[in-house]
């Protein structure tokens, strides 16, 4: 994933593309996926988010309250753990930062 920066408020969806040893994974070879976000931010796949087979990323939808807790003008880790078929977990050794702006209004529209 490249370098993400939200404002806090912000609602969409992040698209993250799995890798293991830079090679992408095939989706039918996970069980499940779970991402952390360093404000304790857990989204689960196949239950929270979902996968784009048109360009291989699953994409983790973010709220307006959920980004509106992120720290303003700082960044929030994403740590990842995949799940496989056969049961082994690997989790990624360096992760993923999304870099956060402040927002003046705090008001979810």
């Amino acid at each position: 994933m490249a370098v993400v920066r939200i404002k806090q408020g912000d609602q969409y969806s992040i698209p993250v593309a799995l890798k293991l040893n830079g090679e992408g994974i095939d989706i039918n070879d996970i069980a499940e996926v779970e991402f952390t976000f360093g404000n304790g931010l857990r989204k689960m796949f196949p239950q929270d988010v979902q996968y784009n087979s048109a360009d291989n990323c699953i994409y983790l939808p973010l709220t307006q309250a959920e980004t509106f807790d992120f720290p303003a003008n700082g960044s929030v880790t994403l740590d990842t753990r995949v799940k496989f078929v056969g049961g082994d977990v690997i989790g990624v050794q360096r992760m993923d930062s999304l870099s956060i702006a402040d927002a003046e209004s705090e008001a979810v529209l």
